[in-house]
């Protein structure tokens, strides 16, 4: 980021005041809550395609599968809090800390579903994952300042 870059996201924040908003009303929050239920969405998917695998070219036998199903109502979840989101905070921030699903994906397909992470990709993750850190910060300092 430009010095002025920064400066000008960080004040983007302030408008709409999303440091009032407390508990599961902060923006921040939901960004959480919204990266979870898709993380908790694509493993679900996952888990309902393989369940049809074979079965048809469009996958459309996988809507037979309750993972599926379970998979679907996430993700309509986390889009209704990425809605919220964004009525709060600024696209830009928002869209750059929802990225921990860069993050929360590959590591859950590793922890729950055994798939394999190349060293590559964990460098990959390592990177995304600075790079919400230094965002975070930023927005917390600006917040600091209200």
């Amino acid at each position: 980021m430009a010095g002025g870059e920064g400066a000008a996201a960080n004040a983007a924040v302030t408008p709409n005041a999303p440091a009032r908003l407390t508990g599961f009303g902060n923006p921040y929050v939901q960004i959480a809550v919204g990266a979870l239920l898709v993380t908790a969405s694509e493993l679900m998917l996952k888990r309902g395609a393989e369940a049809a695998a074979g079965s048809s070219w469009l996958g459309v036998d996988a809507l037979a599968s309750l993972w599926t199903w379970g998979g679907i109502v996430t993700y309509v979840l986390s889009f209704l809090s990425w809605l919220y989101v964004l009525r709060h905070l600024p696209l830009g921030l928002a869209f750059s800390l929802i990225n921990a699903v860069h993050v929360l994906v590959p590591v859950a397909s590793w922890l729950f579903l055994h798939e394999s992470i190349s060293p590559r990709r964990w460098a990959g993750i390592g990177l995304v994952l600075g790079g919400i850190v230094l965002i975070a910060g930023n927005v917390a300092k600006a917040e600091e300042k209200l």
